[in-house]
């Protein structure tokens, strides 16, 4: 075979393998689309309105976490939140959570909540209820509101707080997967990731009532106890989303949903090395 022949031959094994290439991206790309459409209806989101946070060492920020779920199926709405905040003590510390308005959507209910911060175990535990369940709460608004603060010798890092053992049952106390994305605190213009830090099991801690004060007032002083009264700021208690809340702004909730879904499976499936590969869910 002459040189010419080998190389239009090597081209063409090349233009082969491309289209193959790209007709699997594409099976995979709409199996992908197909299951976070399917799953729109029984899964929810848990992620930071804002991904990376800028600080400083001895910086107070504040991190709100948002929610995105359309409940069940047949639009069975959530009864219960729990969510789970883990983070390196060395670096950071959560010093107040606060709940929002998003288990207050739907139809008009009481909230219960009670808290823990366990700064030495490195979890922040917001238990939030519905009481009566009614119908149960479905859309997307704010879910907390954390204040952290960086430690005062924290080296130039990146420090993560994660969300990953945060849990939602639908009425019934039926459990729904939630696909979560970390809040990353950029500490000094950032650097190596902070290390991981060996966290308890947060089923453990002990929880303290929060008592919701009127709408629009204000705590007593900074530096109330656990069980001081808090309030839903900007939202007012009412159960409307705060604009920095909607992490999707301009989409309706269905849409939105579908979108941080999908960016979480895939970022997940291309750190974990499996690929865009349809099908596969969260342990």
């Amino acid at each position: 075979m002459s040189p010419a022949t080998e190389r239009r031959a090597a081209a063409g094994r090349s233009l082969l393998l491309g289209a193959a290439v790209l007709a699997l991206l594409s099976v995979s790309l709409l199996g992908l689309a197909a299951e976070t459409a399917v799953a729109g209806d029984r899964t929810a989101a848990v992620l930071p309105s804002t991904q990376t946070i800028d600080a400083e060492p001895g910086e107070e920020v504040t991190v709100d976490v948002v929610m995105q779920s359309d409940g069940g199926y047949g639009g069975e709405g959530i009864e219960s939140v729990t969510l789970v905040a883990q983070y390196n003590p060395e670096y950071l510390e959560i010093t107040d959570v606060e709940r929002g308005p998003w288990l207050e959507q739907g139809a008009e209910t009481d909230v219960r909540a009670e808290r823990t911060i366990a700064h030495d175990n490195g979890t922040a535990v917001l238990e939030q209820r519905r009481d009566p369940p009614a119908d149960g709460a479905t859309g997307n608004a704010r879910l907390a509101t954390l204040t952290v603060a960086v430690a005062e010798d924290a080296p130039p890092s990146e420090a993560t707080i994660s969300f990953a053992e945060s849990r939602a049952e639908l009425l019934r106390e039926t459990p729904i997967p939630i696909f979560d994305m970390d809040a990353t605190v950029a500490i000094d213009g950032g650097g190596d990731e902070a290390p991981a830090f060996d966290h308890p099991d947060p089923d453990g801690l002990e929880t303290t009532p929060v008592e919701d004060a009127e709408p629009g007032s204000e705590p007593e002083s900074p530096g109330e106890d656990d069980a001081a009264a808090e309030t839903d700021g900007e939202n007012g208690g009412d159960g409307t989303e705060r604009d920095d809340g909607d992490a999707v702004p301009g989409l309706p909730t269905p849409v939105a949903a579908g979108i941080v879904v999908g960016t979480v499976l895939v970022a997940r499936r291309l750190r974990d090395g499996t690929g865009l590969v349809a099908g596969s869910n969260r342990d």
